[in-house]
């Protein structure tokens, strides 16, 4: 089970420069973020995203908790993983965490705005998802998913997931 903590002010002051640096979209649309550190005394892996272990993963709040005056969105983060990484692992974390967040916007491009009046978010999905055997691959080679999978990904975006092959 894990625990939580409030996250430091630098990392409030991170989140806050990584959005003002590459979103500017959350900029226009004054979307407010929090953040919490989840931590397991155990050793276990207190941050999942679909059951499986996750250095960090971003909520919408309900609109109940944005007009009981919480943020519009929520970064829970794996602070022994977090305190693992160097500045610029963590700021490329956060900003995979906030390119999650999508402003809605009506037909004419304007911000749609919810019962208290702040800005609707939607959350945006990976654009690659996997759920690979590495022991499928190795029985089956070029016939299993897992090798047709990682083909697409090697012929599509090979040079950005492997820079230096």
């Amino acid at each position: 089970m894990p625990n939580y903590d409030q996250a430091t002010p630098e990392i409030i002051s991170l989140i806050n420069e990584t959005i003002n640096k590459y979103h500017p979209e959350l900029v226009e649309a004054q979307v407010t973020i929090e953040a919490v550190m989840a931590f397991d005394d155990k050793g276990g892996y207190p941050v999942k995203a679909n059951g499986y272990p996750a250095l960090a993963c971003i909520r919408i709040n309900s609109l109940k908790n944005r007009v009981k005056g919480f943020a519009d969105a929520e970064i829970t983060i794996d602070k022994n993983a977090y305190d693992a990484l160097n500045n610029p692992q963590k700021i490329a974390l956060l900003d995979h965490e906030l390119y999650h967040l999508l402003v809605v916007r009506d037909k004419e491009g304007n911000i749609k705005t919810d019962d208290a009046n702040r800005s609707k978010l939607r959350l945006k999905k990976h654009d690659y998802q996997m759920g690979w055997f590495k022991e499928i691959a190795a029985r089956h080679g070029e016939n299993s998913p897992e090798v047709y999978q990682a083909n697409i990904l090697w012929q599509k975006d090979g040079r950005t997931f492997f820079p230096k092959i």
